[in-house]
């Protein structure tokens, strides 16, 4: 009889027996993967608020529970202590060229990087050619107030799915932990995304003056060999967008002690889900169906309305040949394809194209002298109707002429 060895059947089928029993265990109750599972996609998290961010009530940020909160938390604690910003980077390289003096700035702002990459015009799918979108400021309805779409609506309906999910194991064997941590979730989670930081950087940009002498006309494009060009009028009606895109300094040591004191809170918050021992596929649904809010928030693309920037459309040119839609550009909004020229001809131009530009630039510095040479009307003295020495009158009001005469 051969000798009994610890790679017999027997052995092996008791091996066996025992990580089934620890695998069906971990099926009937997930709780150790929850743990793992909190700690990872801060990077979406934060997107999603700032698409969301100053877009509510109380600049409610509808961003549902998730996943990723326990790592955008600790995240956020490092960004507000040393660059103090919570807006993300924009993931849009972009420019924005001003068409009055031609100034070519690269585009740091979050909201503009948003509006280009969601932008489509009805040439975009062409695979030759420029498409110059023309808009004006809205004068109806406020900059920085985003309009709610279906993103917002599907964050609030989340949440309240959410902590309808949290119930059902309170309500059928009386388990309400599950509850307890959704709810403390969503409570972090919102007090997160309505910090006045997310508002206050998101639009960090000085208002124009309701006068046509400070219109502001910019062109945002993601520079040479892009198809499209958005052209923007604000005539006193909206945000310098200048400013906006340069993205300001605005922190405050209030965001700092808040982002460390809900840090502290979402660890306990982790803590508390890696003892949970019962009903844990609820809180992994939970959890589940807030990730795919979170994603669908952060990518989604949306009108720029809905990013807070409310525009109007005028005109749309175009062009299969860069420099006719530049040209066409120019005849409607004086500027426009003259600034853009050292975007799109990085090289130079063709020696009729420069003739064009030569004679343009002339025009325009033909007008800005004939508005510099008209004088100032001066404002005539008033006299009185029994007045009797008018000639007292005229030496008081131009008292230089008359001590040139003596």
């Amino acid at each position: 009889m051969p000798p009994w060895t610890t790679s017999s059947p027997f052995t092996l089928l008791a091996r066996h027996r025992h990580e089934f029993s620890t695998l069906k265990t971990q099926w009937q109750n997930p709780n150790d993967i929850l743990s793992i599972l909190m700690i990872i996609g801060g990077d979406i998290v934060q997107r999603a608020v700032a698409q969301l961010a100053g877009s509510g009530p109380y600049s409610l940020a509808p961003v549902a529970f998730s996943f990723g909160w326990v790592a955008y938390s600790i995240n956020t604690v490092l960004s507000a202590v040393g660059d103090g910003r919570l807006m993300p980077a924009t993931d849009c390289p972009s420019i924005l060229v001003n068409a009055k003096n031609g100034h070519i700035r690269n585009n740091q702002s979050w909201v503009l990087g948003r509006l280009l990459r969601d932008h489509r015009s009805r040439h975009h799918q062409k695979e030759r050619g420029l498409t110059v979108s023309m808009y004006h400021a809205s004068t109806s309805k406020t900059p920085g107030v985003p309009d709610h779409d279906w993103v917002y609506y599907s964050g609030v309906t989340v949440i309240i799915v959410q902590l309808g999910i949290a119930v059902i194991p309170g309500a059928i064997h009386g388990d309400w932990m599950i509850l307890l941590i959704t709810g403390s979730g969503t409570l972090l989670a919102l007090s997160a995304g309505a910090l006045p930081q997310w508002r206050a950087e998101k639009w960090a940009a000085r208002r124009l003056p309701s006068a046509k002498a400070k219109r502001e006309v910019v062109s945002l494009t993601r520079g040479n060999g892009s198809k499209d060009v958005i052209v923007i009028v604000n005539e006193g009606t909206g945000f310098k967008l200048e400013d906006l895109a340069a993205t300001r300094d605005v922190r405050s040591r209030y965001t700092i002690f808040v982002t460390c004191a809900l840090a502290v809170l979402w660890i306990a918050h982790l803590l508390i889900v890696a003892g949970l021992q019962n009903d844990a596929w609820y809180s992994f649904a939970v959890g589940a169906l807030g990730m795919i809010q979170n994603v669908v928030a952060a990518g989604a693309r949306r009108s720029s309305g809905a990013q807070g920037i409310h525009l109007e459309r005028e005109r749309v040119v175009y062009e299969e040949k860069l420099f006719r839609a530049l040209k066409e550009a120019e005849g409607i909004e004086p500027g426009v394809g003259l600034s853009l020229l050292p975007v799109f001809f990085p090289g130079g131009l063709k020696k009729e194209e420069e003739a064009w530009r030569q004679e343009r630039l002339e025009e325009r510095a033909t007008m800005s002298e004939k508005r510099l040479a008209v004088p100032p009307t001066p404002s005539m003295p008033r006299i009185d109707a029994d007045s009797k020495d008018v000639s007292e009158v005229v030496v008081e009001a131009v008292p230089e002429v008359t001590a040139r005469r003596t």
